[in-house]
């Protein structure tokens, strides 16, 4: 699915940029034509509106009376005119070393138009036809002819070029559109498949209770004759998996609600209180198991944040820590400033955590192996919680494990 997603955007991309480039190209060679197409107009005007210099006979006449024609300068050694009247050449003007034939091939291939353009001698040429009249009585066509074949090759070498550089640069394009298209699509390609390992995820801890739910149902209709009292056991164990679907059902709505929009910060909530609040209120339990929790919690620490939120983070922490801390463990809970930010730091002692496994240690419903069997009482669920809670507050968490102690640090902005 991805992998056509890229195509189809890749696809977009390049043809796109295609219609964008040849678009450009085409501009830039119609422009480049129209103005060799402009120049050789004025040439081809300025060449047949040149006057007639009378003074040696003009070939041909046969009136006997003086006239030349014109005489091409230096800037139009590439081009030659012909004198004719009723058909017939009766002059040529031209510095070029061509044979009569060749003049007249040109005149024929005139083909009577008044301008065109026409190949000789290997060449491209231009011409243009005008009238001229000698004495008032003789009348003749002047056809003017323009070498362009210099214009016609500009124009191919420009196609030629426009074309490398537009291969060229497809291909570069196609390998940035290539690379930034998979950049694109991955966060989503990462989403979905966190999705569907979440459902997945999901209905497995949802299967257990329904599972154990049905098998004592099966067991409570076995034993019909029995009574109420007698099943009693049956009944707790459907009660207790209850209360273990709805534990998780509430999660799962507690993790929707931290993942929801940004909000605005809320009013002054005193940190400092909340953190004893929540720390004396697990030194009990974790009496009982023989683990010692040491707090330092400097006084009127204020952040604007949501209150309810940020206490559940507090205890989600400190539940955390109290799950993986072995009997005789010690925990130690931290609250100061540093920069304008109230730094929380909770560390237990214990086995730590991987490396590896920090990228997936706040994932939903991600468990240590060694506590997959569900031993710690949990779904996995609390620390995606807590980080997204601390993010919707604009707020950081992260994770340091090492020297027999795993470290959860806060930062949440102060006032």
């Amino acid at each position: 699915m991805f992998k056509k997603l890229r195509n189809k955007m890749l696809l977009f991309n390049m043809g796109t940029t295609f219609l964008v480039i040849l678009a450009a190209f085409t501009a830039v060679y119609f422009a480049t034509y129209s103005n060799i197409e402009r120049e050789n107009k004025r040439r081809l005007q300025a060449l047949s509106e040149m006057p007639l210099v009378r003074d040696h006979p003009l070939p041909g006449g046969g009136d006997g009376r003086p006239a030349v024609p014109e005489r091409f300068g230096a800037d139009y050694r590439v081009s030659f005119a012909l004198l004719v009247k009723d058909g017939v050449i009766e002059g040529i003007n031209s510095h070029l070393d061509f044979e009569e034939q060749a003049y007249k091939e040109a005149f024929k291939k005139t083909g009577g138009k008044i301008t065109g353009e026409l190949s000789l001698g290997g060449r491209k040429w231009a011409y243009l036809v005008s009238e001229i009249l000698f004495y008032g009585e003789n009348r003749y066509e002047r056809i003017v002819f323009l070498d362009i074949t210099s214009g016609a090759a500009t124009l191919r070498q420009l196609l030629f070029t426009l074309c490398c550089v537009g291969f060229a640069v497809l291909l570069v394009l196609l390998w940035v559109s290539y690379y930034f298209v998979v950049r694109a699509v991955r966060p989503i390609e990462v989403s979905y498949n966190k999705q569907k390992q979440f459902v997945a995820d999901a209905s497995h801890e949802f299967k257990t209770p329904l599972a154990i739910i049905s098998a004592n149902i099966d067991a409570i209709e076995a034993s019909a004759a029995e009574s109420v009292e007698s099943q009693k056991e049956w009944f707790g164990y459907i009660r207790a998996e209850l209360g273990r679907a709805t534990k998780l059902v509430d999660n799962l709505l507690c993790l929707a609600k931290a993942e929801s929009a940004n909000i605005e910060a809320g009013a002054p909530f005193n940190l400092s209180r909340a953190s004893e609040t929540a720390c004396a209120s697990m030194e009990a339990a974790l009496y009982d198991r023989g683990i010692t929790l040491e707090a330092k919690i400097e006084e009127n620490i204020i952040i604007a944040a949501d209150g309810e939120g940020t206490t559940r983070i507090l205890y989600i922490l400190l539940d955390n820590a109290a799950k993986y801390t072995p009997q005789g463990g010690r925990i130690l809970f931290s609250l100061g400033l540093e920069q304008q930010w109230a730094v929380v730091r909770i560390s237990n002692s214990g086995q730590g955590i991987a490396v590896e496994e920090f990228p997936k240690i706040f994932d939903r419903f991600y468990r240590p192996d060694a506590s997959r069997s569900q031993e710690t009482g949990g779904f996995g669920l609390g620390l995606s919680i807590a980080k997204a809670a601390v993010e919707r507050s604009g707020g950081k968490i992260s994770i340091e494990s090492g020297e027999g102690l795993t470290t959860f640090t806060v930062r949440l902005k102060s006032i």
